[in-house]
């Protein structure tokens, strides 16, 4: 199988190879003779419960400009956040932000604005509610003889906003055994993502992109469903895989050392986003393949990296919730838990 693979990569790097051998056989330089779009804003945020809401302010870029930054701040805009219909000034801070540190942190079930403008740019607005605080407390975990780890969340009712959406993500520690070449015994301690979080449980299916499975992924992990499904309080058990592994190295055996579980209530808007950035990796917004074994999967690999060389050629929508602008404010509130393995 590791055979079948290798000579796949090697005819993929001799396309490649031949490709840039010929480059002046087909390469040619074109003028655009389009229209161009005018820059706008860009203002993106990411706020928690009890905290402070903070801002970056940038510019967008038409594509083929040739001078553009990777970040460039704009460290003279207006820019000020009205809560409840109160409002405050955010100045301009060294690390790039926004902010104001003497206003009144977020509660749950605020209505927050945010405005910015500069002469150059039209203005923009956008505006959200602070999400409720989630709870919930971990029980009956259970190591699997099968490498899973299966484990309940105890929720309490939710009393935030019936659109949010509720994400889970786990974490993990684990031990990987393997002998050497030589016959030598090896461990390994690793903390890493862990690539499956999945459950039965109905409430997925009321999901936007409904899935009973998580993903490991660019952006994140998490497994969610609609926080309409917690009017109540609610159970829900879920597992998680433990030997899936990044790297070529496969382990004689994998044990379970630490499992951290994070329950997290976004905004609806931040939901969008967190979705939008997964189907910009991957087409089909899906998960990517897993349970593979790494030999195995190698060819997708590197066709991911040759289609990051090569560039993108099909443009892929990013959600903003920024009017006349560009970027994503977003608010969310977590509740995180550590389990420890003996």
């Amino acid at each position: 199988m590791r055979k079948r693979y290798l000579y796949g990569l090697i005819w993929v790097l001799t396309v490649l190879t031949a490709l840039t051998g010929c480059e002046d056989m087909f390469y040619r330089e074109v003028d655009f003779q389009g229209e161009t779009e005018p820059e706008m804003l860009v203002v993106t945020g990411s706020w928690m419960l009890n905290g402070r809401p903070t801002v970056l302010v940038s510019h967008s870029y038409f594509f083929n400009r040739t001078d553009k930054r990777k970040d460039d701040w704009i460290n003279d805009a207006q820019v000020s956040v009205r809560v409840n219909g109160q409002t405050h000034d955010l100045s301009w801070q060294s690390n790039n932000t926004y902010a104001n540190y003497s206003m009144p942190q977020l509660r749950a079930g605020d209505t927050v604005e945010i405005t910015a403008s500069h002469p150059d740019y039209q203005a923009v607005r956008a505006q959200l509610v602070m999400p409720g605080q989630i709870r919930c407390t971990v029980s009956k975990t259970e190591l699997m003889p099968n490498h899973q780890i299966a484990f309940q969340l105890d929720f309490d009712a939710y009393e935030g906003n019936e659109d949010d959406v509720i994400g889970i993500l786990a974490n993990g520690v684990i031990e990987g055994s393997w002998t050497t070449t030589y016959g030598a015994q090896k461990t390994k301690t690793e903390e890493y993502q862990l690539h499956t979080v999945y459950s039965n449980d109905i409430v997925f299916a009321g999901a936007e992109n409904a899935s009973t499975q998580g993903y490991f992924g660019a952006t994140s992990g998490y497994l969610y469903f609609p926080a309409s499904e917690l009017k109540e309080p609610r159970r829900i058990q879920l597992f998680v895989d433990t030997y899936q592994l990044q790297g070529a190295r496969q382990y004689d055996s994998v044990e379970a050392k630490q499992l951290t579980v994070q329950a997290t209530a976004f905004t609806y808007s931040a939901y969008r986003f967190e979705v939008s950035m997964r189907s910009s990796y991957y087409d089909d917004a899906l998960p990517p393949p897993t349970g593979l074994p790494y030999e195995e999967n190698i060819m997708e690999q590197v066709m991911v990296a040759i289609q990051s060389m090569l560039g993108d050629q099909e443009p892929k929508q990013v959600y903003s919730n920024v009017e006349n602008g560009l970027g994503h404010i977003e608010a969310q509130s977590m509740d995180l838990h550590t389990i420890y393995f003996d």
